[in-house]
């Protein structure tokens, strides 16, 4: 009895320090303020990115101010320089390249300021400076896509790269990491900057196929948008040819593609996930807890045969 009375004191003694420390956590952040330099306020990734920030903002009580950098790196490094100035309490940064920021990140790592980096991952000097990085393994999502496209061809074939913004760490990623494991059948006839972009890709996929028309076995685009334009012009030709077509981001455009046959796969990226546990993570730097350098989104693979198993990430 002594035993089980003394048990409960301990766990009644816990439980109320446990209440106490969560409400002081809670407390550390509320009325504070945050910086998001974001890629773009209206793209069709950015913008659930940026809703899934605001909602977690919104739900820890902080003040989110969001400011676009409309895709220019030097728009966003001079952003970076006006939060610091401004005296946030936190920067939520999405890096669209490796250097641009690192004269800002120094700022803010002199003021005190912790800085979270969403989606993409800077240089290796500015990551130094960055608390955590919030997004998914792009390197990683080329390699998935070359194990993907040697399996569907049977390591041979001649395939074109869509890729996106020449510059973009993204798309630096993305095509490094499917160059880097390729197999050597898979031959690239050419890659093509589309800056995930479906019009543009549509433009640039008419020129590929008039210029290698039936040659074309693959192709990879670095994300569903670009593939899609691919189709179109696919579909346009009136070319008798079922290219593997593989896509990044789970958007429903893949998803009724894969449904139809015309695309073999793409990889999940939620993006209001994203934003929201980007915004989670800064809050736990700010409120003094530790966290992990990479907090990631994992990559899973949709195909026709696991396709009933999930809902577009958007």
């Amino acid at each position: 009895m002594t035993i089980r009375r003394n048990f409960l004191i301990g766990a009644a003694l816990s439980a109320l320090a446990v209440a106490v420390a969560g409400p002081a956590a809670a407390a550390s952040v509320e009325g504070k303020s945050i910086c998001y330099i974001t890629a773009a306020n209206s793209h069709f990734y950015v913008t659930p990115t940026n809703e899934g920030a605001q909602a977690a903002a919104d739900a820890a009580g902080v003040e989110l101010t969001i400011v676009s950098e409309e895709f220019s790196p030097q728009t966003g490094a001079d952003q970076l320089n006006s939060c610091v100035s401004r005296k946030v309490d936190g920067i939520l940064l999405w890096p669209l390249d490796a250097n641009s920021y690192l004269p800002g990140l120094l700022k803010a790592k002199q003021a005190g300021i912790p800085v979270v980096a969403i989606d993409t991952t800077a240089g290796e000097e500015s990551m130094k400076l960055i608390a955590s990085f919030v997004g998914a393994d792009k390197y990683g999502q080329g390699q998935i896509s070359a194990k993907q496209m040697g399996e569907a061809l049977g390591g041979e074939g001649d395939i074109i790269i869509l890729a996106g913004q020449a510059g973009n760490n993204t798309t630096i990623m993305r095509t490094d990491g499917f160059l880097a494991d390729k197999p050597d059948g898979i031959n690239v006839l050419a890659t093509v900057n589309a800056d995930f972009d479906q019009q543009k890709a549509l433009v640039a996929s008419r020129d590929l196929i008039t210029k290698f028309g039936d040659q074309i076995d693959g192709v990879y685009a670095e994300d569903d948008a670009m593939a899609a334009g691919f189709l179109q012009a696919l579909e346009e030709s009136g070319l008798d040819i079922k290219p593997v077509v593989l896509g990044i981001g789970g958007m429903k455009m893949a998803f009724d593609a894969i449904n139809a046959g015309q695309m073999s796969s793409t990889i999940m990226q939620p993006p209001f996930e994203n934003g929201r546990l980007a915004i989670e993570t800064l809050t736990k730097v700010m409120a003094g807890e530790t966290v992990d350098a990479v907090v990631p989104l994992e990559n899973t693979v949709v195909t026709k045969d696991n396709i009933g198993d999930y809902e577009p990430a958007f």
